[in-house]
């Protein structure tokens, strides 16, 4: 009786592994797979697939994208979430420039009082340039007197104009970058200015007009 029952059990087993669906595939170039199981090196390729009824009718069909509509899903769905960063990011700085300013006065003010100290940085950078520029301008006229008498120009004083020539390179390049800085506190200034100014529902400012060459002041 056991053994009866244990065939029985392997014949139904047989017979459902035999109506297991048989699935198809269609590659990235028109090919046709069928089987009971596509190979996974197959599968990475299928545009499509299904599987097919025990008349060869096509059911649960399934359709993948392309490696270029998955680029462009990806790209979408970065752009879509550096938009929303951007538009966070805009939100906070209207916040906080709305709780920083209560008037166009204060962000006059706060503007200049920024030019103040960055104009003080250009002041001292300066200075240091025309420190540089004397050094060097002395050394040059060590080395001159030393060419004036046929003689050759030490090696320390060689050293000496070298260093006063890299000094004075880096203080200009300090100048330079003050006044870039300079130039971008106006910019943002300006910036901050125009968007109260539509945050509060301003009118845009308008330019100051000319005054005629010649007008009494």
């Amino acid at each position: 009786m056991k053994k009866l029952t244990l065939l029985l059990f392997i014949t139904l087993c047989s017979g459902v592994a035999q109506a297991a669906p048989l699935k198809k595939c269609v590659d990235d170039k028109g090919r046709v797979y069928y089987g009971d199981s596509i190979p996974a090196e197959v599968l990475d390729k299928c545009r499509t697939s299904s599987e097919l009824s025990s008349k060869g009718m096509e059911k649960k069909k399934t359709r993948y994208p392309t490696e270029e509509e998955r680029k462009a899903h990806e790209n979408a769905a970065a752009q879509q979430k550096l938009d929303e960063e951007n538009v966070l990011q805009q939100k906070r700085r209207d916040n906080a420039l709305l709780s920083t300013y209560t008037n166009e006065k204060e962000i006059n003010l706060s503007r200049d009082r920024n030019l103040q100290a960055t104009q003080a940085q250009i002041d001292g950078s300066q200075m240091r340039v025309k420190t540089a520029q004397s050094r060097l301008a002395e050394s040059r006229k060590q080395a001159d007197g030393f060419s004036k008498n046929k003689r050759p120009i030490p090696d320390w004083l060689s050293a000496q104009i070298k260093a006063n020539e890299n000094e004075l390179k880096t203080a200009e390049g300090i100048v330079a970058k003050w006044n870039q800085e300079y130039k971008t506190i106006q910019a943002r200034f300006e910036e901050d200015k125009k968007r109260f100014r539509e945050l509060k529902g301003y009118p845009p400012e308008q330019p100051a007009a000319a005054v005629p060459v010649g007008s009494a002041k």
